[in-house]
Formats: structure tokens, C-alpha cells, sequence
């Protein structure tokens, strides 16, 4: 047990002498600890619960403990007494009364500081997880789209050397050396592309336009999708919204990658935009909602959809189905809609695929 907090001419000399109290040690305390019952000793000298090297530093005389307690739990001890010349002083029966109260309110707001930091210790561990994870992610989604990006790289480069095995330094040909810096120009892309995506997630906020994000997005995951799969973009409205650029390449890319991993090696995923209009009508029957005007991402996979008994847990950190999977995906996903004040919303039946649906501020 730790001395919190000490008033009194003696106060340097009791922190310098004991800082803290074994209970295993101290009759005394662990008497008040485990009675709760007042404790008081009128001169500590001659009392054998009392710790006799501490009462010689401090020249205790007597001695009055209370348990602080709420209910069943205590929150320590409060205690004052004598020193020296000042003698034996016992406590009338109203002192010792207004001791007991005083204790249970100093132990309540013990318990109430104690669990505001415990509050903020969880939720700084909290935020700490959904960092760790959100990074985590982000190191499985560059390696889902390395090979993807290795083989446009590739591609570029062939372009760069054969372009450069037909320039004559003695008569350069304008159309190969355009072809050069046009292919150096998409190889740099592509990487600047991968490399923003890994880096974490910026708090700054801008205007997104969600159709220029979805075209650089697919750029980036196309290479990682089979042939026979089917990718369209349809771009009903143009949908502006004030966000982070990368958090939400971030949120699709991964609403991609799963239903690319839905529909296997064949089938359609259809990439959606528009602007859209929840109204409080709306918003009483769709719990999931709330009222305002939206920017709308939807990702709709020709998939086998997903088992009902499911829903509920898709957005849970590390929860998954995939054999390989990491279940970091679509929590990444719930988690930049929260932080950009939006929503994510699911529509699935078995046989029928998969729709998710982005709604973010417009």
C-alpha cells in the first residue's frame, strides 16, 4: 500500500520514511483493511500491531485509522494521530464518527479517479489496437497488390528498355523517346500510388472526388483480380465529399479485394457512385442510419453472398471466414466510415451476392 498524500508539520519525514506500507508486514493496516472497523491505538509504542522501527522515526504517539471503503471494496486507509510532545489525544465517539464519514467520501472519489483512469487507459489502449490493426492491414493489402503492381512495373520498364534500344544518340527518334518518358511517367504512379497507401492514414481532410478515387483505385487492384472477372465502374452523379484521400482508397480497395474474393475465378463486380439523400423518414426504418446528404460508394459482387447468421460479426476485428484471411479488412472499413462521421452498410442474400454500401458526408 502507497502513501498518497500526507498534512502536517511531519509531513517530509513520514513520505521519507515510509513511502509504502507492506500489508503482509503491518498488523496494524491489514487489521483496518480486512476489519474495516476504526483502529485506534493510544500509544503506539506499547501496541504490538504497531510497526516499531516506523514509530521510532516518527515518535507516534496515538493513532487513528479508518478503512475507505465502498460497499466491499477498499480503497485504502485514512489515518492521523500524535507525534512526540503532543502526547496521547484520544478521539471523542463524534470525532470518530465524522472520521468514518469523511473516509467513505474520500473513498468514493478515490473509486470514481480510479475508474476514470482505468476509462482512459482503455480507451487509450483501444485506439492504440485499432492503430496496430489498421497497420496490419495495410501490410496484408500491399502484399494482396504486389504482384499486381510487379507486373505493371514490369510492363512499363519492357516499354522504357526497348524504347532506349532504338534511340540513336547520333539521331534520336522524338515518338521513342516520348514512349520512355510516358512509360517512366505510369511506373512512377503505380508506385507512388502503392506507397501512400502503406503510409499511415493522415487526420487531414479535403475534397474527395469519389469517382477520380474509385478509377485510381481499380487502377491499383485490377493487376491483382482474375481475367474472368468482370469490373465496372458506374458513375451516376458526380459525388463530392470532405475527406482523407487515402482512408478512403484505403476502405475500397478492400471492399474490392473481398468481393473479388467472393465471386473466385469468374463473376462481376460493379463499382458504384452517386449522391444520395437519407431522410428522417428514411432513417426510422433503417436503425443503421442517419439523415443528411451523402457521398455513396457501392461495391456489388456476383458472389454466393453472405450466411445471415454472419452479418452481425463482419465488421469484428480478426473475424473471418477466408482460410487465409485476417479478418482486418472490412474492420478497417467500418472504422474510416466512423471516423469520417459516415456509415457502412451491407445487403446480402445467399445465391444473390453482395452489395456494400460507403455512405460518406457530402
Amino acid at each position: 500500500m502507497y502513501v498518497v498524500e500526507v498534512r502536517g508539520i511531519n509531513q517530509n519525514l513520514v513520505l521519507a520514511t515510509c513511502p509504502r506500507v507492506s500489508l503482509a508486514d503491518d498488523a496494524m493496516v491489514r487489521e483496518i483493511i480486512e476489519g474495516g472497523a476504526p483502529v485506534v491505538i493510544a500509544e503506539a509504542s506499547e501496541d504490538p500491531r504497531t510497526d516499531k522501527a516506523i514509530v521510532a522515526a516518527l515518535k507516534n504517539r496515538t493513532l487513528v485509522n479508518v478503512a475507505m471503503a465502498v460497499g466491499t471494496e477498499r480503497m485504502g486507509t485514512l489515518g492521523c494521530g500524535t507525534f512526540g510532545d503532543e502526547g496521547v489525544m484520544l478521539p471523542t465517539e463524534a470525532e470518530l464518527e465524522w472520521l468514518v464519514v469523511l473516509a467513505t467520501q474520500l473513498g468514493s472519489a478515490l473509486m470514481r479517479l480510479n475508474y476514470l483512469t482505468r476509462q482512459q487507459e482503455d480507451a487509450r489502449a483501444r485506439i492504440e489496437l485499432e492503430r496496430n490493426l489498421e497497420a496490419l492491414q495495410r501490410l496484408e493489402l500491399m502484399g494482396v497488390l504486389a504482384a499486381g503492381v510487379a507486373h505493371d512495373l514490369n510492363n512499363y520498364l519492357t516499354v522504357v528498355r526497348s524504347s532506349l534500344d532504338l534511340l540513336d544518340l547520333s539521331k534520336v527518334d522524338p515518338e521513342a523517346v516520348q514512349d520512355v518518358l510516358h512509360a517512366t511517367t505510369k511506373a512512377s504512379e503505380v508506385t507512388a500510388q502503392l506507397l501512400t497507401l502503406g503510409r499511415s492514414a493522415s487526420p487531414k481532410r479535403e475534397r474527395v472526388d469519389l469517382n477520380a478515387r474509385v478509377e485510381s483505385t481499380l487502377k491499383l487492384v485490377r493487376s491483382s483480380i482474375p481475367q474472368g472477372v468482370q469490373v465496372t465502374h458506374t458513375p451516376r452523379d458526380a459525388a463530392t465529399v470532405s475527406g482523407d484521400a487515402v482512408q478512403i482508397e484505403q476502405a475500397l480497395a478492400n471492399l474490392v479485394i473481398n468481393a473479388r474474393d467472393a465471386v473466385g475465378a469468374r463473376g462481376a463486380i460493379e463499382v458504384g457512385v452517386k449522391e444520395r439523400e437519407l431522410t428522417s423518414e428514411f432513417v426510422r426504418h433503417n436503425t443503421w442510419a442517419k439523415p443528411g446528404r451523402f457521398g455513396l460508394i457501392s461495391v456489388h459482387d456476383s458472389g454466393p453472398g453472405i450466411a445471415p447468421e454472419l452479418l452481425s460479426r463482419i465488421y469484428d476485428p480478426l473475424f473471418t471466414t477466408k482460410s487465409s484471411g485476417t479478418g482486418l479488412g472490412l474492420a478497417v472499413v467500418s472504422r474510416v466510415a466512423q471516423q469520417h462521421q459516415g456509415m457502412v452498410h451491407v445487403e446480402s442474400r445467399l445465391g444473390a451476392g453482395t452489395t456494400f454500401e460507403l455512405y460518406l458526408p457530402a
